[in-house]
């Protein structure tokens, strides 16, 4: 038991990390842009990476895709597994390229291939159903498959379980702005309609700004974004600013970006907890607005949610070590408490 507790309070020390700040100037040449030219700035921010073999990246998935709650597995993608990191194949998971590579036939080599931000730790028979299609809600004649997610065979269409939707969005948007054409390599873009064959060309735009709003930003991908810039030497924009979107594709493409419009992460330094907490409501004395605020025990389990503009929570009744997880719009502050007796 004692081991378990370990272990979460590595993996809540590792997910504060997954908070901190983005490198600062990280972003400056995209300030007061918009549309094209926003997207242009963003493309040579993340463009010319560090690249590895494609055989390299199996081991930044273990740390990139790693399990909060046990170190020693990965969480797959459209399942939501938990798995022994080292059972990779031909062992329970692989590699998923969310971008497949026959769109625009890349196989895995450098560039498009081996770029571990569109790569993620997958059930092997899950990857296979998906093949390349398009992604999109499906509807009729679906196959429901192991873990939530769904595909229609004869229109190519797939539809991930709802916790990995926005995830996979902010992917293929990834890839649309880092892959433009120059340097040799391919142009890849988001369209409208279903593609097939090897064009490099990825659907459903729409689909995917719904997912990406439906599902937001959580701190698994703000530690695989982190995770992977630390071997890269490159960020997913759309997981650190994720209103940047809506000025690319969605109502805002005539307005100018302003990173000062995101909440600063400092304000995780205004956030006072009274340790210990001896009181059966702790009042938060922030002037930030919560959206959420989670009490997790240190098995990792949520124990209390709260939802809407909320700066109250009750404590539990038990004394011990808790985490309280804050979300202010898209970021997340984690806070460690202590319960005593009232």
């Amino acid at each position: 038991m004692r081991a378990n507790y370990f272990l979460t309070f590595l993996a809540a020390c590792i997910y504060t990390n997954a908070s901190s700040q983005i490198p600062t100037g990280y972003y400056s040449t995209a300030e007061n842009k918009s549309d094209q030219e926003l997207k242009n700035a963003l493309h040579n921010i993340i463009d010319d990476h560090q690249e590895y073999y494609y055989s390299s990246t199996t081991d930044i998935l273990r740390e990139s895709d790693v399990d909060p709650n046990d170190q020693r597995n990965v969480i797959l993608l459209y399942t939501g597994e938990s798995v022994d990191a080292e059972d990779d194949y031909p062992g329970i998971w692989n590699k998923e390229h969310v971008w497949p590579q026959s769109r625009g036939d890349f196989g895995r080599t450098w560039g498009a291939g081996s770029d571990v931000h569109n790569l993620r730790a997958c059930n092997g028979s899950i990857n296979s159903s998906r093949s390349n299609f398009n992604f999109d809600f499906c509807y009729n004649s679906c196959d429901n498959l192991f873990g939530g997610s769904k595909k229609n065979e004869e229109i190519e269409i797939f539809e991930p379980r709802d916790e990995d939707k926005g995830d996979v969005a902010r992917i293929i948007f990834y890839m649309d702005v880092r892959y433009e054409g120059d340097s040799g390599e391919l142009d890849l873009e988001m369209t409208e309609n279903y593609q097939y064959g090897n064009s490099p060309r990825h659907a459903v735009r729409s689909t995917l700004l719904v997912w990406h709003n439906q599902d937001p930003v959580d701190d698994f991908e703000r530690n695989r974004n982190n995770v992977i810039y630390d071997y890269q030497g490159n960020r997913n924009p759309f997981i650190d600013h994720p209103e940047l979107v809506n000025h690319l594709w969605g109502d805002k493409q005539n307005q100018q970006w302003n990173s000062s419009l995101s909440i600063s992460l400092d304000l995780k330094d205004e956030v006072f907890i009274p340790n210990p907490v001896k009181t059966e409501y702790l009042n938060l004395e922030s002037d930030i607005n919560y959206t959420q605020i989670e009490l997790i025990d240190m098995r990792g389990k949520v124990i209390r949610q709260l939802s809407g503009y909320v700066n109250r929570i009750q404590m539990p009744t038990s004394k011990g070590i808790y985490f309280l997880n804050l979300k202010h719009d898209n970021k997340v502050i984690l806070k460690k408490l202590i319960i005593s007796s009232f």
